[in-house]
């Protein structure tokens, strides 16, 4: 009998590697620390995390950003800037009213600082990102849009683009957001009750626009070759067959 005792039960080394001694435990919960040999909890419990939990934001999306989100800065432009020459649209009593101009421009002007220069990815992130989401004001524009305001208004763009540099410029910040700022100070010109006007742009002023003008060419290429491969399309939908789980 001791004989086949031994015949019949597998050594350690080839019992399933699957199978683990009985304990009597329950199964641990999840987000719960693991225990150690003699009890007591081994390590800090995890956060519980429960993505599809509604929550309670605060009543304004600044208070969530902080005083110090680069967006902050391009909202209070508002008061500082003057937008006039974007204001000017032709008026139609048909169609549906097109986004506020102010909110366009202040909107491309951030993307352009945090190196998103596709119109495609700028209407992804009004969706997705809470910075574009204030200074959209929760609207969505779509890539179309985005170039047709662009182009329509690239002139008046472009002058305001330059006179917000010089106006972070002349507060003193060294970069905005991905666009390094000159050290030499320059006397700012960014009045609500005054234009820029080129014919009296100073050399550091005209190289400046120079380089607003070069960065919204490579935005304009960046756009015509995503049209080009995308068609209408945004070009990062899921496939309807991954849209369920």
């Amino acid at each position: 009998m001791y004989y086949c005792s031994i015949l019949t039960t597998p050594p350690r080394d080839q019992l399933p590697l699957l199978e683990t001694p009985e304990t009597g435990k329950p199964p641990r919960a999840e987000g719960e620390s693991p225990v150690s040999k003699d009890g007591r909890p081994s390590g800090r419990p995890y956060q519980e995390w429960m993505p599809d939990q509604a929550e309670l934001l605060p009543a304004r999306v600044r208070e969530v950003l902080g005083e110090g989100h680069l967006a902050c800065f391009f909202i209070d432009l508002r008061s500082v800037l003057t937008f006039d020459a974007v204001l000017v649209t032709e008026k139609s009593d048909t169609g549906r009213p097109g986004y506020h101009p102010v909110m366009m421009t202040l909107l491309l002007m951030y993307a352009y600082s945090q190196r998103i220069h596709s119109s495609r990815e700028i209407e992804r992130r009004c969706a997705t990102d809470l910075a574009f989401r204030y200074l959209a004001a929760g609207a969505r524009p779509d890539h179309d849009t985005i170039c047709e305001f662009r182009r329509t208004h690239l002139e008046a763009f472009t002058a305001l683009f330059v006179e917000t540099i010089r106006l972070a410029q002349e507060g003193g910040l060294a970069r905005l957001g991905h666009i390094a700022i000159d050290g030499s100070k320059v006397k700012a010109n960014a009045s609500k009750h005054k234009a820029m006007s080129y014919g009296r742009m100073d050399g550091a002023t005209a190289k400046l626009k120079q380089e607003i003008e070069k960065l919204l060419a490579e935005v304009e290429a960046i756009d015509r070759e995503e049209k080009r491969r995308f068609g209408k399309k945004r070009g990062d939908e899921l496939p309807a067959a991954m849209r369920d789980a």
